[in-house]
């Protein structure tokens, strides 16, 4: 998944979106919004591990994503000679799959996987793909579209995106595992950024963020101490539950959002990686360069080397607790189970 921000209004205004169901944000439902971090107790750490490499010389390996069920992960890697090639790990072990169609985005409990390429007609457009089977297959737009993208893909191949039109509108989409492409309910500007097992999307509509449940209108979903300078990024949701960050002036909080609820913080001045269908959340500590797992309320940490000069990132975590990123370049896994 990949945060995609955009620019939001005052909460009071959003229900002029059109046919968008608006919830209770956090403040019309206690009054005040909550402005202080709500503290987990902090428990042992994770065990970092490196990932096994592919046979060859590299210069550097990143992974990308990692499925729920932890079978798959896929990567970038760059040999000695510069050359560019696509990883994807079966079961822990790696696979050179050549040359890449493009940037990779998730990959699926299949070891099916998307991303996107750019148009070489100096417009640099996006245009969507699928891997499957060993083949790419380029993502069809809707009818007057020029530029694709996608985002995610879920279990049952479906993937989540947008297309973008001539006069720069873009409309959130989903692709069915045949290629048909849907175009999501709503009236505005909307993309769409991650996909759940049920087929439940999530995204931004009117530049607000949004849950698309199967075969219904959109929802809104409910800002925690929004303001007329709010801006969302939404990273992903698993099981129901959505997480991501709300920025509203100097403060940056990171929210969990469930179905007919108001938002719940989980920690301030940070930011979300990813959930799983435990609803534990991946988070960076961004000034303190601290990585985190947040496991039935307790933090755990994912150790990578001090602070603050080592660096690491976090691409994925899987349905067992297990957080798959990067130690500079060595692609890396946290075992939090």
């Amino acid at each position: 998944m990949r945060i995609r921000p955009g620019i939001a209004e005052v909460m009071a205004l959003a229900s002029v979106v059109a046919g968008v169901t608006a919830l209770p944000s956090a403040a019309s439902a206690t009054g005040v919004a909550q402005a202080a971090t709500r503290t987990a107790e902090v428990g042992p750490p994770c065990v970092r591990e490196d990932l096994r490499l592919p046979a060859g010389a590299w210069q550097r390996i990143t992974v990308s994503h990692a499925d729920p069920s932890g079978r798959f992960q896929i990567a970038y890697g760059t040999d000695t000679s510069w050359r560019d090639h696509v990883i994807r790990w079966d079961k822990g072990v790696p696979t050179n799959l050549g040359s890449p169609a493009g940037m990779l985005e998730e990959v699926n409990e299949q070891g099916d996987f998307v991303g996107n390429t750019f148009s070489k007609d100096g417009l640099y457009r996006s245009i969507a793909w699928r891997y499957s089977a060993g083949q790419v297959t380029t993502l069809p737009g809707l009818p007057g579209s020029v530029q694709t993208s996608a985002s995610a893909i879920a279990a049952d191949g479906t993937v989540a995106g947008w297309v973008r039109s001539a006069d720069g509108q873009s409309t959130a989409v989903t692709w069915a595992a045949d290629n048909t492409v849907r175009a999501l309910p709503g009236s505005g500007d909307s993309r769409a950024i991650d996909v759940d097992a049920d087929g439940t999307v999530i995204g931004y509509l009117a530049e607000k963020p949004v849950r698309w449940a199967p075969n219904a209108q959109p929802e809104l979903l409910p800002g925690y101490a929004a303001g007329p300078d709010t801006v969302w990024e939404l990273t992903g949701i698993s099981a129901g539950v959505v997480v991501g960050q709300e920025h509203t002036g100097s403060s940056q909080f990171v929210l969990s959002w469930v179905p007919g609820a108001a938002p719940t913080l989980l920690t301030e001045g940070a930011v979300a990686h990813a959930v799983n269908a435990r609803g534990s959340v991946a988070y960076e500590q961004t000034y303190e360069n601290q990585q985190w797992l947040r496991q039935d309320g307790i933090d755990r940490a994912l150790p990578f080397g001090p602070s603050p000069y080592s660096i690491a990132d976090i691409t994925g975590l899987t349905d067992g607790d297990i957080a798959y990123g990067n130690h500079y370049s060595t692609p890396v896994r946290w075992i939090c189970g």
